[in-house]
């Protein structure tokens, strides 16, 4: 059984998304800061490890770039923190194969990111869906299983020259959103670098209808690399991704934090705090719009509660 379980915290950009509809044109109080910045505030926080939505990589100009990767290493070694992750959602699902096509080359740039400052993998949600949007207006179950496997097999091969795990995140919209179909994709993949981002929110919301937590959990296994702690609740459409604040949704994170120790996850817990972002019932964030955006309370408070329920290194 692990003795804690190690928590680190996501760094946003401002307007991860874009201006889209269901996000908005939101920021948060870090939005605008360096990497570097959020790193050493991260640290002086107390977390073991900082993640970074890749967006906020890609805001770095060419002409940046080298500096930052040096900043960055320079900080993990100088405050002792790990670089979990990175946050690269794209696009695998689609009938439009240009998209598909960027989508595929756009996580390969997060690999390189990966490589190039320290990560041990990059994560992904099967975008652009299959259930949310609804996909299977214009393409069959079939062609979408068959986009996810070449994809991921392509995104695996070309992270194992750099020794980096992709992780793939079940989560309800996409043809990925039960335990089942997490692991018919490890068979057919059949790539040992490839993981479950496990995001606790979703396994409240989607997975525990159709599975009991623990057994959801010990299924997946080894097979756990990332896991992205936050609160939800489950309102009646298919993404059901309105977040709330810690104690305020579905998730049980005593049980949550007690299944992951027996099966002996020993990887990061990422504070994955999305409702400073629109929100509203098909928005993604908190349900009644903008939630909490002051980030230095964010990573406080988290790490309290938490610590309360198991999570972290308080005993």
């Amino acid at each position: 059984m692990s003795s804690h379980l190690k928590l680190s915290f996501e760094i946003w950009p401002n307007m991860p998304w874009g201006r889209l509809e269901i996000a908005g044109p939101a920021s948060n109080s870090w939005g605008d800061k360096s990497i570097d910045w959020c790193i050493n505030r991260i640290a002086d926080y107390g977390y073991e490890g900082f993640d970074v939505v890749y967006p906020k990589i890609m805001e770095l100009r060419p002409h940046e770039y080298e500096e930052e990767v040096k900043r960055i290493r320079s900080t993990m070694t100088k405050r002792n923190i790990a670089f979990p992750s990175i946050a690269c959602h794209t696009t695998f699902v689609t009938p439009r194969h240009f998209d598909r096509d960027n989508g595929i080359a756009k996580f390969k740039k997060a690999i390189d990111a990966a490589a190039d400052m320290g990560a041990e993998t990059v994560v992904t949600l099967v975008g652009d869906g299959y259930y949310d949007p609804p996909l299977y207006n214009v393409m069959t179950r079939k062609e979408a299983w068959h986009q996810v496997v070449t994809a991921t097999r392509e995104a695996a091969d070309y992270a194992k020259q750099y020794d980096i795990d992709i992780s793939i995140e079940l989560i309800q919209g996409t043809i990925i959103n039960d335990i089942a179909s997490m692991l018919k994709l490890f068979e057919e993949v059949d790539r040992p670098n490839v993981y479950c981002c496990v995001d606790v929110g979703t396994f409240y919301t989607t997975v525990k209808p159709k599975m009991p937590i623990k057994e959801a959990i010990r299924k997946l296994g080894d097979r756990i690399k990332v896991v992205h702690v936050k609160d939800e609740v489950g309102f009646p459409n298919i993404m059901q991704s309105q977040h709330v604040w810690f104690g305020g949704g579905f998730v049980d994170f005593s049980e949550m934090a007690e299944a992951l120790k027996e099966v002996g996850y020993s990887h990061y817990n990422a504070v994955e705090w999305e409702a400073w972002q629109a929100g509203g019932l098909f928005g993604v964030g908190e349900p009644s719009g903008i939630g909490l955006s002051d980030f230095d309370r964010v990573a406080e408070e988290s790490k309290e509660f938490l610590e309360e329920f198991g999570w972290g290194l308080k005993k």
